[in-house]
């Protein structure tokens, strides 16, 4: 990891998300950029259509300040639009990211609503093998094997002992295997994809260090306003870590491991956050579990 501590962006107390409509204007102001609608799709901070002072269109996006929005300027630089959104400016001591909008900005959870499961997978997959860079040399990113402690250390009665104490042992197994570090997105699943033109790009990633597949974890366990519902929830799970495993070159059974790995990590970021308790994650990351025995 290029830095002291893993972290990630988390939402911030009401105060602070109370405030960000006038930080906006400010930064609006200070960027000569022309406001547009507060944009859906936000649980960390705020969202806003703009307008450059050229009249190109653009997103202006307000998180926290801090480690979590530097590592996703420096990822979102280290890729400069190639399979993921292209930043244009940022200002991380207020926690401000301005990219280019997409159009039409779709987004990719659409193709599993519409019966195309196993495009979406495909897309996914395509876009990790372009986003999966060396690690670069400068840059302030997360280790996204660092987050696993945040399992270790949840003793929250809402988290089963022994889906944390699986958990561990999978991601123990996995750590002992674990091919060389790259750059990840480290949130990618269906709504942090939109469509661009004929294809697809990805946007608001944690920026992280860690093995490839730890990116499929996110995915396996979304979209959640659809994947819990479906009745073939194991089939589409079945299907969806063999087009992984095909197009990645991994093992089904590492795929399903760090699915079921990170779908548990969700539900402790959840307790932290004050969220939720997990819940949503629960029918996907069995399934998975299932699928490391």
């Amino acid at each position: 990891m290029n830095g002291a501590e893993p972290r990630r962006s988390a939402p911030g107390p009401q105060e602070w998300r109370d405030a960000l409509p006038a930080r906006a204007v400010e930064i609006a102001r200070d960027w000569r950029l022309t406001l547009g609608t507060a944009l859906p799709g936000s649980t960390q901070g705020l969202v806003h259509a703009a307008r450059l002072s050229d009249g190109t269109e653009a997103v202006l996006k307000l998180e926290k300040p801090g480690q979590g929005v530097e590592a996703q300027a420096a990822a979102l630089a280290t890729w400069n639009g190639e399979g993921a959104v292209r930043l244009l400016r940022v200002d991380a001591a207020r926690g401000a990211l301005l990219r280019e909008r997409l159009a039409p900005g779709t987004p990719l959870t659409v193709l599993c609503e519409t019966g195309r499961d196993d495009a979406a997978t495909g897309a996914l997959a395509g876009l990790m093998r372009r986003l999966h860079r060396p690690v670069p040399a400068d840059g302030l990113f997360a280790d996204a094997h660092g987050w696993i402690r945040a399992i270790e250390a949840c003793r929250d009665p809402r988290l089963d002992p022994a889906l944390r104490d699986r958990a561990l042992g999978l991601y123990r197994a996995l750590n002992a295997s674990a091919p060389p570090p790259v750059l990840l997105h480290g949130d990618l699943h269906h709504g942090n994809v939109l469509r661009d033109g004929a294809g697809w790009r990805a946007i608001d990633p944690f920026g992280a260090i860690g093995e490839p597949a730890f990116d499929t974890g996110t995915l396996l366990s979304n979209p959640v306003s659809w994947l819990p519902h479906q009745l073939d929830l194991g089939a589409i799970q079945h299907r969806r870590v063999a087009i992984l495993a095909e197009r990645l070159g991994e093992s089904r059974g590492r795929i399903a491991a760090w699915g079921f790995v990170v779908g548990v990590l969700k539900t402790v970021w959840d307790i932290e956050d004050g969220t939720g308790d997990g819940r949503q994650w629960r029918a996907a990351t069995d399934v998975l579990e299932s699928m490391t025995r």
